[in-house]
């Protein structure tokens, strides 16, 4: 990954609103980010016998990488009796401790699931499809056992199984698709696909041919 790239992923990483785990010492405190910028992050954590002063390490998942760096910690205000803002400066750069053997690609394409609840694609490799969508479709989408989802621009159909529900920003979830069976009649996507990734990583899926009168 290019250094453009990663600087991309780790704003992504350290988005407002996601959660965040604190190691100081020995302990783990598990907290929110309020805003990330720059070199800058303000945390809403759970009380903890904090100092300013302390470096601590920030982890947090993403896409099955963790990413960590160290924060010295320059400011403390309590909020109420159970939370407190924590004011940090970046202290270390960051690296990625994990990383998973298939890097994810990442893009951004409206999709309908069950043909009626709106989504987005955002990322996907050769076994796995990323569909972010709102928390108020999840109950409704989970009932039926294989999901078929349509990027009409592309004139293609997905059917796959839900593999993962995972909490995202705020009021959306991401739904993690293991790939069942791939209907792409024109053959677009692959190329777009393979167009922005450099590989085909859709090769050898079980492709079926959809009549366009259907």
């Amino acid at each position: 990954m290019d250094k453009k790239k990663f600087i991309k992923r780790i704003f992504l990483v350290f988005f407002p609103g996601n959660s965040i785990r604190i190691y100081s010492n020995n302990n783990v405190i598990k907290a929110k980010i309020k805003s990330f910028k720059g070199k800058e992050i303000v945390l809403i954590s759970p009380k903890f016998s904090f100092n300013i002063g302390d470096v601590v390490t920030l982890e947090s998942i993403f896409e099955g990488a963790y990413y960590e760096a160290n924060f010295i910690i320059d400011g403390i205000t309590p909020i109420d009796t159970n939370e407190l803002l924590l004011m940090m400066k970046l202290n270390s750069n960051f690296k990625i401790k994990n990383k998973r053997s298939k890097e994810r690609l990442y893009i951004s394409i409206p999709v309908k699931i069950e043909e009626k609840y709106n989504g987005l694609l955002w990322d996907l490799n050769d076994n796995f499809l990323g569909v972010i969508t709102l928390n108020e479709y999840i109950s409704d989408i989970k009932k039926s056992l294989s999901i078929k989802l349509e990027i009409e621009e592309f004139n293609i159909i997905f059917e796959g199984s839900i593999f993962k529900i995972r909490q995202e920003f705020f009021n959306l979830s991401k739904i993690i698709y293991e790939i069942k069976i791939i209907k792409d009649p024109t053959g677009l996507f692959g190329k777009y696909i393979e167009y922005i990734s450099g590989e085909n990583i859709l090769e050898g899926k079980n492709s079926m041919e959809v009549d366009n009168n259907e």
